[in-house]
């Protein structure tokens, strides 16, 4: 399940996927939320920053939120907790 950073926390805590907010909100969510496998959210200059246990990546979407298209930041959350789910090693 994926939640944004500002859904009520009975929602936040049973979230797989966190997604929204700031590189500078990144570790106190990743602190407050220890049961979260993947967490993104969107740099300044567009690139989604994605952390997830053991590692982080930063990743670049071109044309990020077209009109009508899902947050950046959920699409490469879900992505990443896809991969790792299904065993695949991100490698930075």
């Amino acid at each position: 399940m994926a939640a944004r950073i500002d859904e009520p926390a009975r929602v936040r805590h049973l979230a797989d996927v966190l997604y929204g907010g700031t590189p500078e909100t990144a570790e106190e969510l990743w602190r407050r939320h220890p049961g979260c496998a993947v967490l993104a959210v969107l740099g300044a200059d567009g690139s989604v920053h994605v952390h997830f246990r053991g590692g982080a990546s930063t990743i670049r979407l071109a044309d990020a939120a077209p009109n009508g298209a899902p947050d950046a930041t959920v699409v490469a959350g879900s992505l990443v907790h896809a991969l790792l789910a299904a065993g695949a090693v991100i490698l930075r």
